[in-house]
């Protein structure tokens, strides 16, 4: 059974489609990652996404901030910017309180620029299918599932106190 087809056999119930939608976040994860570590072999799509989480968080760029964004722990931050700064793509330096700042090297601006077109190629492949309506939607749809993200992170500290 391919996938698309275990999905729709989902569709008999609300209830089924949530959990069907809830699988399907990691398996297109899952998918996703393997493909576009074919595309780009330098780096891990992790730390991939630790480089464009850094260039869109504001000022101060440290490994607290970027990992709120990522939704990840400082610790595991460190350690895909570590691994990145062995590959010269960034460069770790001291902040005010005792933090780490992350910085983009001069190779990880080249890096991007020469992969760009690779990039933008993806993302027309992966959305080619939508129509701009759709897409606006999707965005929509997302930010009410961001939404429903934060409020089971409010319940797992619940459970936690």
């Amino acid at each position: 059974m391919k996938m698309n087809e275990m999905y729709e056999s989902f569709g008999t119930s609300s209830e089924n489609m949530a959990k069907a939608i809830f699988t399907s976040i990691f398996v297109m994860q899952n998918r996703m990652q393997t493909a576009c570590e074919k595309i780009q072999t330098q780096i891990s799509m992790k730390q991939w996404l630790l480089i464009a989480m850094t260039i869109s968080c504001p000022e101060p760029r440290t490994l607290t901030n970027v990992g709120k964004l990522m939704g990840c722990s400082r610790q595991n931050i460190k350690k895909l910017a570590m691994a990145l700064e062995n590959k010269g793509f960034v460069k770790l330096t001291a902040g005010g309180n005792n933090s780490l700042q992350i910085e983009l090297t001069q190779q990880a601006e080249e890096y991007f620029a020469q992969i760009g077109e690779k990039h933008l190629k993806t993302m027309q492949l992966l959305f080619c299918e939508f129509t701009e309506q759709e897409i606006q939607q999707l965005f929509s749809l997302y930010g009410k599932l961001y939404a429903g993200i934060e409020k089971v992170e409010k319940y797992t500290e619940e459970q936690d106190a």
